[in-house]
């Protein structure tokens, strides 16, 4: 595999990128202007560069934690079961497939670099990108930050902040440290659902939802009720107990009003994330409550800024992981035709650009010095 290089001189020259890189981070001059550069590497964005590289175009990503996005960040040992020709796949390994296909691909990778700000030049018919590291100017720019950064959503119970990390922990717990422990999962949606499964088999599991149905998939909830997991629908946390770990947790049903005090060892909290838009925000982006609004193509309100994932949003759409990556593509087609502007379109274009356009690299900047 190969990647370009753009010096000083704008001679175009390829360097070997090493099989067992992680990511690709290049080594290109500032100077350059790129195809598309993607904000975010998780499936979205990751999908995204899979298909503008596989359009010749030269393809930059940043990503302000790590490639693969919440698969890699947020759930690591999360057994993913909805995503197509997996029965199930760990969220680590599978957002390495992503990572590697875009590697494979050419796709540069720079992790743990935010983006603070896009603009839009009229002028020089561009976008700059300002980061915490660098500037950047590209032809077009697709978002795919998810939600922004994460910061897991909190009961807000006596107990929850002291007990942090003392056997209190937010997301999927953690299989080794579960053995043989009582367990308690508070939620009732797909994470928590999954959470409480994947230790069923190792732990003794209670799980508390302060509604009175579940709100998961119909597979796993039928999957909780079909195994020896103890579950307590209209249920909420009243307290957690303990001296210097988790010892018990006070639960209340809300029907009733009657409490009873749990004997737990572990607490996993599974109530969703809260998202952090607010750099996103100052962007001029044209939002719908904390997502950015595309039309059916995937474009925003600004010319030449596209955004697909968790951050877009539309008419009917339905959030889950191959939307993400359905999306994805459908962005990078559009940043495609935008900078190419083909004489014709057509469904084999979709894996190879015309031979007459070759694999574009990123182009010294036209921008006065």
């Amino acid at each position: 595999m190969t990647r370009p290089f753009v010096g000083s001189t704008a001679a175009l020259w390829y360097a070997r990128v090493p099989l067992a890189a992680r990511v690709n981070p290049g080594t290109h001059d500032r100077n350059v202007i790129w195809d598309t550069l993607i904000i975010g590497a998780g499936p979205a964005g990751l999908s995204a560069a899979l298909f503008t590289r596989m359009r010749r175009m030269s393809t930059l990503l940043l990503d302000t934690a790590v490639a693969g996005g919440q698969l890699a960040s947020l759930y690591p040992k999360k057994p993913v079961h909805d995503y197509p020709s997996y029965t199930y796949v760990m969220g680590e390994d599978l957002g390495k497939n992503f990572v590697d296909q875009a590697n494979h691909m050419g796709a540069e990778i720079h992790e743990r670099e935010h983006v603070t700000m896009i603009r839009r030049d009229d002028d020089q018919n561009l976008i700059r990108v300002t980061s915490t590291k660098e500037e950047y100017e590209a032809r077009t720019v697709i978002v795919a930050t998810g939600g922004g950064a994460f910061e897991p959503r909190k009961i807000n119970k006596p107990g929850e902040a002291e007990l942090k990390g003392k056997g209190l922990f937010y997301g999927m717990p953690d299989v080794e440290a579960s053995k043989g422990k009582r367990v308690l999962i508070i939620g009732g949606g797909d994470s928590a659902l999954e959470s409480a499964l994947s230790v069923k088999d190792v732990a003794d599991v209670t799980m508390i939802h302060m509604l009175d149905k579940w709100q998961g998939m119909d597979t796993y909830v039928e999957e909780i009720q079909a195994s020896k997991i103890r579950t307590m629908l209209e249920t909420e946390t009243v307290e957690i107990r303990g001296d210097g770990k988790v010892e018990t947790v006070v639960v209340k049903n809300k029907k009733t009003e009657a409490t009873q005090e749990l004997p737990m060892d572990l607490v996993s909290i599974n109530i969703g994330f809260l998202m952090d838009t607010k750099a996103i925000r100052s962007w001029g982006l044209e939002l719908e409550g904390n997502q950015i609004k595309v039309d059916n193509i995937m474009n925003t309100n600004i010319k030449g800024v596209l955004s697909c994932g968790d951050i877009a949003t539309y008419p009917g759409k339905y959030k889950l992981l191959i939307t993400a990556c359905s999306e994805g593509a459908a962005a990078a087609n559009t940043a495609y035709i935008y900078v190419k502007q083909p004489k014709k379109f057509t469904v084999g274009e979709l894996y190879a650009a015309p031979k007459e356009e070759g694999d574009t690299q990123p182009k010294a900047s036209e921008s006065p010095a």
